[in-house]
């Protein structure tokens, strides 16, 4: 886990902090975010040889948020913990979000908001989650740059967690699952 958290999440954030300052293009941005995504499948070989826990993780980004690379690190860390991993993407429009937890039965929905326009769609989705009798129960994670801007968003919003890193939601959920 340590290299998902040391090196690739800390590469990310230097890169998009570089994007923000207009010190790199998007062209880079995205150049560097496919290589990073190139090594991480390297080491799908021993992420998915760990003794499985027979919990799963269905992760994905809201509305029309692109940026997937945090919530893909989240489901691979998942992985390396025993977990089974939905990854449904980016971009996914909330039926079809709504769809997946019905189809799959997670555990745990963790979605994840960047973009600040971004985080009204995900309370929106939260809300058809809960509101659905076939979804309503299911424990939900949310998190990513943009959820760090709202103050008691777990209060505000019916979630079970709210993370700033994948440690903290692993953490988390290894005590929730026991």
């Amino acid at each position: 886990m340590d290299i998902y958290i040391d090196v690739f999440q800390e590469a990310m954030l230097e890169v998009g902090n570089l994007w923000h300052q207009d010190i790199i293009t998007v062209d880079k941005e995205h150049a560097c975010t496919a290589i990073t995504q190139m090594v991480m499948t390297e080491l799908y070989p021993i992420i998915f040889s760990v003794p499985r826990k027979g919990l799963s993780i269905l992760a994905c980004c809201v509305g029309n948020e692109l940026h997937e690379m945090g919530v893909r690190m989240l489901c691979d860390v998942f992985e390396l913990k025993g977990w089974d991993s939905i990854y449904i993407g980016a971009s996914v429009p909330s039926e079809n979000v709504t769809n997946a937890i019905i189809e799959h039965h997670p555990d745990l929905i963790a979605l994840s908001v960047t973009m600040p326009h971004h985080l009204k769609t995900c309370a929106e989705l939260i809300e058809k989650i809960r509101a659905n009798p076939f979804t309503r129960y299911v424990k939900i994670a949310v998190g990513g740059r943009a959820v760090n801007l709202v103050k008691n968003i777990d209060e505000l919003w019916n979630i079970d967690v709210v993370t700033k890193t994948a440690p903290e939601l692993v953490l988390w959920a290894e005590k929730e699952f026991k």
